[in-house]
């Protein structure tokens, strides 16, 4: 009994050694990976912002290192590490993902739905983000990024 346990163990750190050392989202998070396209926004009591009516186009793209980079109109205007935790017990409630953004203090939860990315801040007053999983490349001025 002692040998299977001691076997085991050594098993354990054989297989924990030879993982990739670089930090990579987990599975329930890496849906979020990709580039997303803002299509509307709602807050509260106010109509809805939409890139039509606010003449901007906005985009995030979330990688699997945990960064996460902000456009306006193709432009790269922000970025940041993030991280994704699980929010709630299934038991005693709703579960739901907080992204946390470093360095921003700020915080969303999120829920993807097919294509379908809703972001909701936390801090703040309380607004609903609609993003759409977009194919096409962003593009800035020193970099081509192709999906």
């Amino acid at each position: 009994m002692r040998l299977a346990c001691w076997l085991l163990a050594v098993a354990g750190i054989g297989l924990l050694a030879s993982c990739n050392q670089q930090a990579l989202l987990p599975a329930n998070e890496a849906g979020l990976v990709g580039n997303w396209e803002w299509k509307h926004t709602n807050n509260g009591s106010h109509s809805a912002l939409t890139p039509a009516n606010t003449g901007h186009h906005m985009s995030i793209c979330f990688d699997r290192r945990g960064r996460a980079r902000f456009y306006q109109d193709d432009v790269l205007v922000s970025a940041a590490n993030f991280t994704v935790r699980r929010d709630g017990l299934r038991w005693w409630g709703p579960v739901r993902y907080m992204i946390t953004y470093h360095g921003y203090q700020r915080r969303q939860t999120y829920s993807l739905t097919g294509n379908q990315l809703h972001l909701q801040d936390v801090i703040n007053q309380p607004s609903t983000h609609l993003f759409q999983r977009s194919e096409r490349a962003v593009i800035t001025s020193a970099v081509h990024v192709v999906r």
